[in-house]
């Protein structure tokens, strides 16, 4: 799978493992901007090497605010995907 902009991704390495994350931003091949709307909100993502996250099917293209990451992502967890489109 590849990860991209909107990518659901699962933290592999590091305090955050196993924790489900949207990728906000690329910055090059191997380096992406992560956020969950609440230890890492939009404003504040946190820069993480792709070599340390999986890539899910799932995409997130309904997120502006923090609330709707943290609830896509909680509902996510839970097996359900509102408002995603799988690759």
């Amino acid at each position: 799978m590849d990860i991209r902009e909107g990518s659901v991704v699962i933290a592999k390495a590091g305090r955050d493992k196993g924790k489900p994350f949207a990728v906000v931003d690329m910055i090059d091949s191997r380096t992406v901007l992560i956020a969950d709307g609440s230890s890492r909100p939009l404003e504040r993502p946190k820069r993480k090497n792709i070599i340390h996250l999986q890539a899910t099917a799932a995409l997130v293209d309904c997120f502006t605010t923090n609330r709707q990451l943290r609830l896509f992502l909680k509902t996510f967890s839970k097996g359900t995907e509102p408002c995603a489109e799988t690759v």
